[in-house]
């Protein structure tokens, strides 16, 4: 079992190494060869420019779905209202488990449309 002085001590060691460890030194380009790499970098930009607004054509489609499926997943609160406040006055109680359920629904569409959303850079799920 390890005791809280054992604890204490392998922290202080652990901050004591990271603090007087190497530290990371900032490397700085020469204008000289900034000035050669300009053009060339310009011309790459030129050509990947289409595949660029393609990406992020298909990540705007990405990001509207999941705003569809975020407000979709608001749908749960309003059933919860639905299935009890509500419940009393006529038939309420089944549109409010109607909306629950759409409302799980939507909320695990949203969990996977976000889990796929660096995937869709590439057109995958859009």
């Amino acid at each position: 079992m390890m005791t809280k002085r054992f604890l204490l001590t392998v922290t202080i060691l652990f901050a004591v190494c990271f603090y007087f460890g190497p530290q990371p030194e900032v490397k700085a380009i020469d204008p000289v060869t900034l000035a050669i790499l300009a053009p060339i970098a310009i011309q790459g930009a030129k050509i990947l420019a289409p595949y660029v607004m393609r990406a992020m054509g298909h990540f705007l489609k990405a990001i509207v779905n999941i705003g569809k499926h975020l407000l979709g997943f608001f749908r749960i609160p309003i059933g919860l209202f639905q299935c009890t406040l509500l419940a009393p006055f006529g038939g309420q109680f089944m549109y409010g488990l109607a909306n629950l359920g759409a409302g799980s629904v939507e909320f695990l569409k949203f969990i996977g449309c976000v889990l796929i959303l660096p995937l869709s850079f590439f057109g995958i799920g859009v």
